[in-house]
């Protein structure tokens, strides 16, 4: 019986999002406790099983077209359009929630049949894969969310040139708080793209001054200077605002993290919902920040070092 595995984590966008559609960076941060884990066994015939969802590929398509897509496309690459076999994926990164749920799938079910194949894989192949679904699920991906849940460290993603891990030597936190409604990537990215162009001058100044905050958060980063890098993180949370991507509760829970000792704050995804991440200095700070939000209505809550 031939068997695959491959995993990967959620992630968390400190700089970026949305102007990294139109071709400025970002700054994403992996979220390692976070997981997902894709098995694939060789089966008489075809099933696959989630927390949500266990049916045919008639049904993955019907449900999960970016997937039905993905697994498509890695059954003709190996030659197999036909092969029936049993994927189950296990995954505890929260769906909706602005934390790239559907990237790691993507990159956890493409580890695993490439394993299953016995097929040395690049990363470059496993993000490529990835993309496809990717691409069906949000209409057009940047990419990073793919890069980031394959990372063990913070990464710089310049569409035009790919990926770099980014060294902290400091010891730095981030909370990140589910405000209980769904994030809604497809219209947040749609919101934005006809706002843009109905008025290209207007976004395009706020896509440019994203793109210069990514630039100058790097190089806080690598300084280690932690204060700046959360003052960035609050001025991108009122681009964001500005571009039309927050809600008043993601507001609130950003003002109740920064009044409980964030260096900054903002909403991480696509937005209209989902979760915000804050900085901390250090771990106590950290959670002081998880409790105040806790007990403020967030649904879930999670400290990651970085």
């Amino acid at each position: 019986m031939n068997f695959g595995f491959g995993q990967s984590h959620a992630k968390a966008h400190l700089l970026g999002e949305h102007s990294v559609v139109y071709g400025y960076p970002a700054i994403i941060a992996p979220l390692l406790s976070l997981n997902c884990k894709a098995e694939v066994i060789s089966s008489d015939q075809t099933l696959i099983e989630t927390d949500n969802f266990s049916g045919t590929m008639y049904q993955l398509n019907y449900r999960f077209s970016g997937i039905y897509s993905l697994l498509t496309e890695l059954l003709k690459f190996f030659q197999q359009p036909d092969l029936p076999f049993k994927l189950h994926i296990k995954s505890n990164v929260p769906s909706k929630k602005g934390l790239g749920s559907s990237a790691a799938y993507s990159v956890a079910i493409t580890k695993a049949f490439f394993d299953f194949f016995d097929y040395q894989y690049s990363d470059e192949e496993v993000y490529n894969f990835s993309q496809i679904a990717e691409n069906k699920n949000h209409g057009k991906s940047s990419g990073g969310d793919t890069y980031a849940v394959m990372a063990d460290g913070p990464i710089f993603f310049d569409s035009s040139k790919d990926a770099t891990i980014l060294k902290l030597d400091t010891e730095a936190y981030i909370v990140i708080a589910d405000s209980g409604t769904a994030g809604l990537t497809s219209q947040a990215v749609k919101l934005v793209a006809d706002n843009y162009h109905r008025d290209p001058k207007k976004y395009g100044s706020y896509f440019k001054e994203m793109g210069a905050i990514a630039e100058s958060g790097r190089e806080e980063i690598i300084a280690g200077d932690l204060v700046d890098f959360g003052d960035l993180m609050t001025r991108n949370q009122k681009l964001l605002a500005q571009l039309g991507v927050s809600t008043p509760y993601l507001e609130r829970l950003i003002k109740i993290a920064i009044k409980n000792g964030a260096l900054g704050a903002k909403l991480t995804g696509g937005g209209l919902g989902g979760s915000i991440v804050a900085l901390a200095s250090d771990k106590e700070t950290a959670n002081q920040i998880k409790s105040a939000l806790s007990q403020s209505g967030a649904t879930g809550s999670w400290i990651s070092k970085i």
